[in-house]
């Protein structure tokens, strides 16, 4: 037990000496913070990984990232409100998961590094199509 407290003891100053505001929610989950964007960290094992894509806080309320097939949008969780997302934004959102992925060690994917991945995706390209 105590090694494990260690490791995340470790895990939590790495990230805080990048310039993340660390929190832990419970024992084996951290929130991470930077630039306005949060992620979520749990231990599987001896290994920290994130529990789903990171999402951007707007006046205190989160929206996650959505895709609507011609243009990507915040998506605020309570209200269901969508708005356009600014390339600031999403460069932005690409630095953040690129250096929790480089802290972390994680295997950083082809689809991951071409941009973001998004939490929703909301678009059929058969949908009014005539043979459908």
């Amino acid at each position: 037990m105590a090694s494990e407290t260690a490791a995340a003891q470790d895990i939590q100053r790495q990230f805080e000496q990048a310039g993340f505001t660390v929190s832990a929610a419970q024992p084996d989950r951290l929130e991470l913070k930077k630039s306005g964007f949060v992620a979520h960290l749990e231990r599987h094992g001896a290994n920290w990984l994130l529990s789903g894509p990171p999402y951007f806080l707007t006046h205190g309320i989160p929206c996650e990232l959505e895709d609507r097939g011609y243009q990507k949008f915040w998506l605020s969780k309570p209200e269901n409100k969508r708005f356009p997302i600014r390339k600031v934004d999403l460069e932005s959102l690409h630095r953040f998961d690129e250096e929790v992925r480089y802290i972390l060690g994680a295997t950083s994917l082809y689809n991951e590094s071409l941009g973001s991945t998004n939490a929703r995706t909301v678009y059929d390209r058969l949908t009014g199509r005539p043979d459908r």
